[in-house]
């Protein structure tokens, strides 16, 4: 008789998030995971395969998560230069109130990427462009020239993964501050 699985595939996604932006992936073991998440081996083998494949799962929740959230950033203040400039010091804050320290899952994530072609490397990279072409593409509707557009947004997604890795040892938000005026000046 085939056993049925008793519990809930997208919270345990959730729940494995939680432990590799914790532990870090290289760090988490599969131990780890089976008792953070309350299910067997071979539960864990028959619905994710492997911890890779769980990670990338949890990259992709994490990447769709993000876009409602810039939309909704972004939409809430009329001038399009305000709105960047309020996400980017909202990001910064939410970095900064953070006790733990633990800066940006994706953020941390690049750690892993050695120069190889591996399909996390992918995955990752896949990540920073899509928010970058989100970032082109915005700035393209509001009018800027797609070159302007495509520098201030690689700049940006430059911007986020840096913080995040400074807000660990770094908690004066004035340096995030002079260097969030400075990507706004560059839309002038």
């Amino acid at each position: 008789m085939a056993r049925v699985k008793t519990f809930d595939q997208e919270e345990a996604v959730k729940k494995a998030m939680d432990l590799f932006w914790e532990k870090g992936y290289e760090s988490t073991s599969l131990v780890d995971l089976t008792q953070h998440l309350g299910i067997g081996k071979g539960s864990f083998y028959l619905t994710f395969k492997s911890k890779e494949n769980l990670f990338n799962q949890c990259i992709e929740r994490y990447t769709d998560s993000n876009f409602p959230f810039l939309d909704q950033a972004l939409a809430s203040e009329p001038d399009y230069k305000k709105g960047i400039e309020k996400l980017l010091e909202g990001y910064v804050d939410g970095l900064l109130r953070d006790e733990k320290r633990k800066g940006c899952f994706m953020a941390n994530s690049c750690s892993l990427v050695h120069g190889d072609e591996t399909s996390l490397a992918i995955k990752i990279n896949e990540h920073y462009i899509r928010i970058e072409n989100y970032f082109t593409n915005f700035l393209e509707k509001q009018g800027v020239k797609k070159a302007k557009a495509k520098s201030v947004s690689a700049l940006i997604v430059t911007f986020l993964i840096g913080a995040s890795h400074q807000s660990k040892i770094n908690r004066d938000k004035s340096n995030y501050s002079s260097t969030v005026e400075n990507i706004i000046r560059l839309l002038d």
